[in-house]
């Protein structure tokens, strides 16, 4: 029972930490440019892992194998992620995330991982079409911004989605702690030619103490803590259980952005987060969904 309380309190603490993160990145993206950071988020956060976890090791094989998946998990998921927030809602942000297990169910079909079934299509199919129902709500009220925001964050679903798939074999082999962060500093390396040119036009002498204490706390909080707590909770727990959490964040996301972004959830939104609510609950009655870090 101790044991139980302790995973559920570990879960807990990530959903309120990926959920302050919507509201923390956005507040601090009004002072840095997205790919700025993006690149300093990630560099932060490899720098802190290995302290905390050490220098991983692994064979010639396997660091390759680590390499794509940082380009997915990590380069393509943080630069997708945080320039996609910068243009769109807080809220909107949250709602599509969860939409990442159903997606990864759909890669694990594509490539023969998974079989496909009748439920599992049906909510593949469901969350699919709850998520373009955002995009196509989010162009119908004109703002090409955001528009332009929300499809990055569809594709940065896309591409963890099948980090998760791709990885997943490995996983089991690899321990988690060191692949996440060999990722980060894997990705660090990547993104910084991305971010170059972002990184020499920022205007480092304007940006508030506010912004800089906001990144330390995205680093800390909901990147390094939130990351090793979902792995240590992923030893002791289904990752279905570990996924259900998720449904946390789209609700907390909501009451926080009201509260400190002054967003209002829109009724197509909400429509749209039902739909990709039952179509990850469909799909994954008959099937076992990872979970879904920021």
């Amino acid at each position: 029972m101790r044991q139980v309380v302790r995973v559920h309190a570990a879960m807990t603490a990530v959903a309120v930490l990926f959920s302050a993160n919507y509201i923390i990145s956005k507040l601090a993206m009004g002072h840095f440019a997205p790919l700025s950071f993006a690149w300093l988020r990630v560099a932060g956060s490899a720098l802190l892992l290995l302290i905390v976890v050490g220098w991983p090791r692994f064979s010639a094989h396997d660091s390759r194998l680590v390499a794509g998946f940082a380009v997915m998990g990590v380069v393509l998921n943080q630069t997708l992620f945080l320039a996609g927030l910068a243009l769109t809602s807080a809220h909107v942000a949250a709602i599509l995330i969860t939409s990442i297990p159903v997606f990864a169910l759909a890669a694990a079909i594509a490539l023969g991982e998974e079989r496909a079934t009748l439920p599992k299509v049906a909510g593949i199919a469901l969350a699919a079409a709850g998520a373009l129902l955002v995009v196509g709500g989010q162009g119908i009220e004109g703002a090409e911004g955001s528009l332009l925001g929300t499809l990055m964050l569809v594709g940065n679903c896309l591409s963890y989605a099948l980090y998760l798939v791709i990885s997943k074999p490995h996983m089991a082999r690899l321990a988690p702690t060191a692949v996440i962060a060999r990722m980060f500093f894997v990705g660090a390396v990547l993104m910084l030619p991305i971010a170059a040119r972002s990184l020499l036009r920022e205007r480092w002498s304007a940006i508030p103490l506010s912004a800089w204490l906001g990144l330390i706390l995205v680093i800390i909080g909901p990147t390094v803590v939130a990351y090793l707590l979902s792995a240590w909770a992923l030893r002791h727990a289904e990752s279905s259980l570990v996924a259900a959490y998720t449904y946390v964040q789209p609700v907390l996301t909501t009451i926080l952005a009201a509260m400190f972004l002054d967003e209002q959830l829109e009724m197509i939104v909400l429509l749209a987060a039902v739909m990709i609510v039952a179509g990850v609950w469909l799909a994954g009655r008959a099937a076992d969904i990872g979970p879904i870090p920021e």
